[in-house]
């Protein structure tokens, strides 16, 4: 087995998709840096951008991917939790079953 990749080490992909969610998760933060004067859309753009460049200076080819699909989840689980506490008009997928008030229309 002289022509193999390296394997990594047991459990290494484990805790790499996990920093990377929570990385991704941290979107969580932006309503911060949207009082702090850098607008909704903007603030976004640049956050995800800033994601992306950071994993692709950090990982190579085989982790990255694995980093990018963690850190991409991470972001969406952390625009839910946004919208679901936000003053939104949108009807949230899944929380229309959980024994919550109806919002006021």
């Amino acid at each position: 087995m002289a022509g193999c990749a390296a394997r990594a080490p047991p459990g290494s992909e484990a805790r790499l998709s996990l920093a990377t969610f929570l990385l991704g998760a941290s979107v969580l933060a932006l309503p911060l840096l949207t009082r702090a004067g850098l607008q909704g859309r903007t603030g976004l753009a640049l956050y995800v951008a800033g994601l992306n460049a950071l994993l692709l200076l950090l990982y190579r080819p085989p982790r990255y991917q694995i980093a990018i699909r963690a850190c991409f989840l991470g972001f969406v689980f952390g625009c839910g939790v946004l919208l679901s506490f936000s003053q939104s008009s949108w009807n949230h997928f899944g929380w229309s079953h959980l024994m919550l008030p109806p919002r006021p229309v």
